[in-house]
């Protein structure tokens, strides 16, 4: 952080993320590309989102894990904070790190997962302007979590006991931020990477295009994929299963938006459209 006095308080935008080693990394995406596979494509996306949040312009922080990786995950981001993750699980961890960087003199706190290669720069910056008027900025997953959040306070109560991982990440989330009667902002949505069908739909849509490391690695995978006897990997759209036991998609996303416009507690405003980013 820039020390006090000189120039405008400083946005702080931090990549959360866990070292991309074999068998730790992405790990719904092993069954279609090996434990190789999957932290390659995790390496990838890493260099994608630090290389974006590099041309942000906001001081840039890699909120990591394990603590063990510190000296390799700083030589893969040159002019990054380190921050190591601390707490149980992610609800935690985001917290902490939100807490931390705040402490650490931001005046707003934007942090964004390290498999979001595909976030345009300029949400990271409406992000940051939006909170100027909201007090937390929430960029809502198509799974039904979020890829993005930013505040100018820590909000525990935000992340503490939330069921990360599951689809009722992002519902219960704006249904907390309205009982404590704070205002939420909303970025347009984006697609979760997290299994193979993801990446097959995402790079035919070419939501990947100005990721390209994450592209060429996707693209040399899916094709092995794709050569694979009785294998046949298709971009499904949304509103897929994208687990045996959870249906995810528009629909859970669209019920959480709803529930959070409807609830008279808090409010709720949405930034524009992918077409305007």
């Amino acid at each position: 952080m820039r020390p006090p006095g000189q120039g405008a308080p400083p946005n702080a935008l931090a990549v959360i993320a866990k070292e991309p080693a074999a068998g730790l990394a992405k790990i719904r995406l092993v069954p279609g590309f090996g434990e190789e596979g999957a932290a390659r494509v995790a390496a990838a996306m890493l260099a994608d989102t630090l290389a974006a949040v590099r041309a942000v312009g906001a001081d840039p922080w890699l909120c990591f894990t394990p603590e063990e990786a510190r000296g390799r995950l700083g030589r893969l981001a040159p002019g990054f904070g380190l921050l190591v993750q601390r707490g149980g699980d992610l609800g935690d961890r985001l917290a902490a790190c939100l807490t931390d960087l705040l402490a650490a003199g931001a005046d707003r706190v934007a942090i964004v997962g390290a498999d979001t290669p595909h976030v345009p720069a300029a949400s990271y910056r409406r992000a940051f302007a939006m909170l100027d008027e909201v007090d937390v900025v929430l960029g809502p997953a198509l799974d039904g979590g979020y890829y993005l959040v930013a505040a100018r306070a820590a909000r525990p109560e935000l992340f503490v006991g939330v069921p990360m991982g599951t689809e009722v990440v992002l519902a219960e989330t704006l249904a907390r931020a309205a009982r404590g009667g704070l205002a939420v902002g909303l970025l347009p949505p984006l697609r979760d990477l997290d299994r193979v069908e993801d990446l097959a739909t995402a790079l035919a849509a070419g939501e990947l295009d100005g990721a390209p490391a994450t592209r060429a690695v996707a693209t040399e995978l899916l094709a092995g994929v794709a050569r694979s006897p009785g294998v046949s990997v298709s971009p499904t759209g949304l509103g897929r299963s994208c687990s045996p036991d959870v249906e995810l998609g528009v629909g859970s996303l669209g019920a959480a938006l709803d529930q959070a416009q409807q609830d008279p507690r808090g409010d709720v405003e949405r930034a524009g459209g992918p077409g305007e980013q």
